[in-house]
């Protein structure tokens, strides 16, 4: 009757996952990185939005999931540009994607996934977790702007200094806000009490 990704969409999004992640989700992610005129190609995200969705908390670690979507995103950009590996990007220029950038690159598809999760503290520990073993820069962003009231302030501090020591401010300068006098930020949260 209904398919098993089906079935692990609702089981998300009643039981504190996320939602279904759209093609367009991902190809904004990307756009930045790859460009437009290759996010934008018919079939591009689709096979990794569908990698999102087929998450499922009991049965996928955080860290088995960027390894799925990693692999999947090689496999498009070697479907999408060949051997070759160029891509023409917004301003005109062609460019090599190297394979050095792809955890980035996938890691900001993850990025998609993370924002979608709903704020429980189960959720937390299974970013803080991911974050630490993989650096990941997209969990960081999601624990400091969705999870501060789970969060120590001075953990929420310490969080924002490696992300400003990490990163070029454009990568966060429009989110991470200034210190406060209590060495903490402030941060638009959702936070679900069901």
């Amino acid at each position: 009757m209904y398919g098993p990704e089906y079935v692990n969409i609702l089981i998300r999004k009643f039981f504190g996952g996320n939602g279904m992640i759209e093609p367009w989700q991902v190809r904004e992610a990307l756009r930045s990185r790859l460009g437009s005129f290759l996010v934008d190609e018919p079939g591009f995200a689709e096979p990794l939005s569908s990698v999102l969705n087929a998450y499922a908390s009991y049965r996928d670690s955080f860290a088995d999931l960027a390894s799925r979507v990693e692999d999947t995103l090689f496999n498009t950009l070697y479907n999408h540009l060949g051997s070759g590996m160029s891509v023409r990007m917004d301003n005109g220029s062609l460019r090599r994607v190297r394979t050095a950038e792809l955890r980035d690159a996938a890691d900001d598809i993850m990025g998609v996934f993370f924002e979608q999760l709903k704020v429980y503290s189960v959720n937390y520990d299974a970013l803080h977790s991911y974050m630490m073993e993989s650096g990941s820069f997209s969990a960081m962003k999601t624990l400091y702007l969705h999870y501060a009231d789970l969060m120590p302030s001075e953990e929420r501090t310490l969080l924002a200094r490696v992300i400003k020591g990490a990163r070029p401010q454009s990568d966060w300068e429009e989110w991470l806000l200034p210190e406060n006098k209590n060495g903490t930020g402030t941060a638009s949260r959702r936070i679900y009490n069901e």
